[in-house]
């Protein structure tokens, strides 16, 4: 496996990716919107950087397949 961690706007765009990945096979599934993802990660839409910090990661298989996603927020004001 491999954790690679978001660092540019192509591994943003597979981070996005992953929960379609996951969810292919499942009728009911609903992707979210991409805006709306992508503005919890934005500084400037998300008030939550205004003292915290964030990172992404991906996860993939030994074939290079998207398995996972990771987001961690830290709040230095607490």
């Amino acid at each position: 496996m491999q954790l690679t961690e978001v660092t540019n706007e192509t591994l943003a765009r597979e981070f996005l990716r992953v929960n379609n990945e996951l969810n292919k096979s499942n009728p009911a599934y609903i992707y979210p919107l991409e805006k709306d993802v992508k503005e919890v990660f934005d500084p400037a839409k998300n008030k939550t950087f205004r003292q915290g910090e964030l990172a992404r990661w991906i996860l993939k298989d030994d074939a290079g397949r998207l398995i996972g996603r990771i987001a961690a927020f830290v709040n230095k004001k607490i």
